[in-house]
């Protein structure tokens, strides 16, 4: 584990851009295989307490496969096995918060220092491509849009770059004093950089989860002030980047992407009347392909066919109105954990607010699903409970 961790983390920086496409709609990361030697090492190795959320995680995992099973014959074995595996790597990714649980104590504040490397790289890696690499254009041809002028970073798309520096400044601000010490410039410069980043990603769902997450603090803590500051910083920036805005990619206020986002929810609602049980757990695609209309054979090679941009709709279509609510459930009890502890350690405090901005967050992208954010939290979520034992 104080091998691996490391490793995991420094790969975690290069995101999308060490993943290796073996189908058109299936894809492995090097952090997958990774974190499946991580976990089996806990699974065989590791002794094992009483976990907080295993009984909401176990009920969702229940159903979940519950809507694949019902849903067998809708498809042929090759639109399951793909469904399968991406439920596999749900439940691998979610299988970190029962690691760090059990870990945390002897490697949690390690755990924390490779969490700040991790999203340094990203950052330096981000403003590198920004320089001297600002557009895909050239991905274009593999289902890539061309982001031109906008921080993308490995992650390969400005809007999840954008959340990502939301959920890193979040961390970073409240666990300052325990990431550097005496050294408060470095994370003051840290933080600078970071702000920057979120703005030039021009992701409007970043900029929303950003002043969500400072409101949730701001209650939380009684700190209205930092509300009310960065709500006016904000409003400036705005009136600074507007001559900008001739640019569609770097509009605040284009509608193209509202238009195709609310597109995309209401088929997927259409989908769910017809299906209330749900189409299967991550077959959404082939879903769409079955009721929709649309010829999909010639669209090629897509980043997006796969969900739905709302993650809440994206559930409720592929595991039914009881998967839905025991997604829900699972939030709620997540919220819980945070809430009883938030007195007794900071990664409460981290993960609550991480966690908020992220389902605000979640009602325009992926955010819930997307693989690097779930690292994120059940790490925070893993590490508020063991932190919370003597």
């Amino acid at each position: 584990m104080k091998f691996l961790f490391p490793l995991f983390f420094i790969i975690f920086a290069f995101a999308e851009t060490l993943k290796l496409r073996i189908y058109s709609t299936v894809a492995v990361g090097i952090l997958d295989l990774v974190l499946a030697v991580i976990v089996l090492i806990w699974l065989f190795y590791v002794k094992k307490k009483d976990y907080f959320l295993k009984k909401p995680f176990l009920i969702f995992i229940a159903i979940a496969t519950f809507s694949l099973v019902i849903n067998f014959t809708k498809f042929n074995s090759q639109e399951i096995l793909i469904s399968i595996s991406y439920f596999l790597r749900w439940v691998l990714y979610a299988s970190l918060y029962f690691v760090a649980v059990d870990i945390g104590k002897q490697l949690g504040p390690k755990i924390s220092k490779y969490m700040l490397l991790s999203g340094v790289l990203v950052l330096i890696l981000g403003f590198f491509q920004f320089v001297f690499y600002p557009s895909l254009k050239n991905l274009y041809y593999l289902g890539f849009d061309e982001h031109m002028h906008r921080l993308f970073g490995t992650f390969l798309d400005p809007n999840f770059a954008g959340t990502f520096f939301v959920l890193f400044f979040v961390f970073i601000f409240i666990m300052r004093d325990k990431l550097f010490g005496n050294k408060k410039q470095l994370s003051y410069l840290v933080l600078g950089f970071n702000f920057i980043a979120i703005i030039l990603t021009y992701s409007r769902g970043a900029i929303l989860m950003f002043v969500v997450c400072v409101i949730i603090y701001s209650a939380l803590t009684h700190k209205w002030k930092l509300t009310a500051g960065i709500i006016g910083l904000f409003a400036l920036i705005f009136f600074v980047l507007s001559p900008m805005f001739y640019i569609e990619n770097t509009n605040l206020l284009r509608f193209a992407s509202v238009e195709a986002r609310i597109g995309s929810s209401k088929r997927a609602l259409e989908i769910f009347q017809k299906n209330p049980m749900g189409v299967g757990f991550n077959t959404y695609r082939f879903a769409r392909e079955k009721y929709e209309r649309t010829d999909w054979s010639g669209a090629g090679p897509s980043h997006s066919g796969a969900g739905v941009d709302n993650s809440f709709i994206l559930i409720l279509v592929t595991t039914g109105v009881f998967g839905f609510m025991s997604y829900i459930y699972l939030m709620y009890k997540i919220y819980k954990l945070g809430f009883a502890n938030l007195k007794k350690n900071k990664f409460a405090l981290v993960l609550i607010v991480s966690l908020g901005g992220l389902i605000v967050n979640a009602m325009f992208i992926n955010s819930l699903l997307y693989s690097f954010f779930m690292v994120w939290i059940w790490i925070l979520a893993g590490l508020t409970e063991n932190n919370s034992r003597g």
